[in-house]
């Protein structure tokens, strides 16, 4: 009798022992299918939030087109007098974007951005809005800007021009659609505006330096230096490398590149470590330089 229950016993545990390498089997197989499967579920999010910024891009230019066809100029990328705070185009096209009751509330057209102050170091109940709309649904970076006076953030920036200068000179045409005070009409952008590239992505990235914008307004000067980059820059030789070391530089936490829309509406893909003279080349409006549209 106790041999008989002993040998019940061993085959017993054989057999929970047999059971026990199935489950870690069954483990490690679901583990090795998830690991494959993780990458993939990651390619897809991000390309449906690529997706979603590229469709926040193209209403944003079409908001733009129909402030153009309202007043007959696009919007300058801020309205302020000499290095003083201004309004930036993105409040300009507030109404365009459902934004009516925000844009009336700030009262933009009566009052100046700050009150006065320069820089704008006291943030708004306005200028705290946070937009989901001028986001990039890939950028992590936190709703208020740490590195812009804590105002409302933004991942995008209106692009001056093709210009490379070191300094910034008052009311200066930097060649392309939206600077300071500027009223670009369509007629002037003798390049086309399915050529002429009007807004650019920029991530918030303390680590690199990438700084991001700001949704509201230019916040003025800070230690004798003007802040147009709340609002716009230009394409110089080292901001026209897409996601390069420039702090300035358009960059984006999309894999391999960043977007860019155009006047006409449209949206591209400019992949980094391409031909800057490319993106230089469209951020002109009438540099009579015409590329080939499958760059």
């Amino acid at each position: 009798m106790n041999r008989f229950k002993g040998t019940c016993f061993h085959r017993d545990f054989e057999r929970r022992a047999f059971t026990l390498v199935e489950l870690l089997v069954v483990i490690a197989i679901i583990g090795i299918l998830i690991g494959m499967l993780l990458p993939a579920v990651q390619m897809v999010r991000e390309s449906a939030r690529r997706t979603d910024c590229a469709n926040k891009m193209k209403q944003m230019g079409l908001a733009l087109q129909s402030f153009e066809s309202s007043f007959g100029y696009f919007p300058s990328s801020y309205n302020g007098q000499d290095y003083e705070p201004g309004w930036s185009w993105a409040t300009q096209i507030l109404p365009y974007v459902e934004q009516t009751n925000l844009y009336n509330f700030g009262d933009s057209r009566h009052l100046l951005f700050g009150e006065g102050a320069n820089p704008v170091d006291v943030p708004t109940e306005y200028s705290q809005t946070e937009l989901a709309f001028f986001r990039c649904p890939s950028d992590n970076g936190p709703p208020l800007n740490p590195l812009r006076l804590n105002h409302a953030m933004s991942n995008y920036r209106a692009v001056a021009g093709p210009t490379t200068t070191p300094r910034f000179f008052v009311d200066w045409d930097f060649g392309g659609i939206m600077y300071q005070n500027s009223s670009t009409t369509f007629a002037q952008i003798l390049d086309g505006t399915s050529n002429t590239v009007v807004l650019g992505e920029c991530m918030f990235d303390e680590t690199t330096g990438k700084r991001a914008a700001l949704w509201a307004g230019m916040t003025g000067l800070r230690s004798g230096a003007i802040w147009i980059s709340d609002v716009m820059w230009w394409i110089d030789a080292e901001s026209a490398q897409v996601n390069g070391d420039a702090p300035q530089a358009f960059s984006s936490r999309h894999p391999g590149g960043a977007i860019f829309a155009f006047c006409d509406g449209s949206t591209r893909f400019f992949e980094e470590g391409g031909d800057i003279e490319i993106l230089r080349f469209l951020a002109g409006r009438a540099d009579g330089v015409i590329v080939n549209p499958d760059f």
